[in-house]
């Protein structure tokens, strides 16, 4: 299982798996455009099952807190 990173200077600042260009949200919007986790990974070689698993946990944890408006 790849960890997930977010570094400033790398695909600016996107959470992405470590030693790839694959950020979490490219994953996120093949889920949604109906992609199953199996054919991602078939997509994703360098990705397995068990990360895009970790991908979809990753953005569940960031959205379970509500948003705090910019202003406040």
């Amino acid at each position: 299982m790849r960890k997930i990173v977010s570094y400033p200077d790398i695909l600016n600042g996107k959470p992405h798996f470590v030693g790839t260009h694959v950020t979490i949200s490219s994953l996120i919007g093949r889920l949604a455009k109906g992609f199953s986790i199996k054919e991602i990974s078939h997509q994703l070689p360098q990705l397995s099952e068990d990360d895009v698993i970790t991908a979809i946990k990753f953005a569940e944890e960031l959205t379970t807190h509500p948003l705090t408006p910019k202003n406040e």
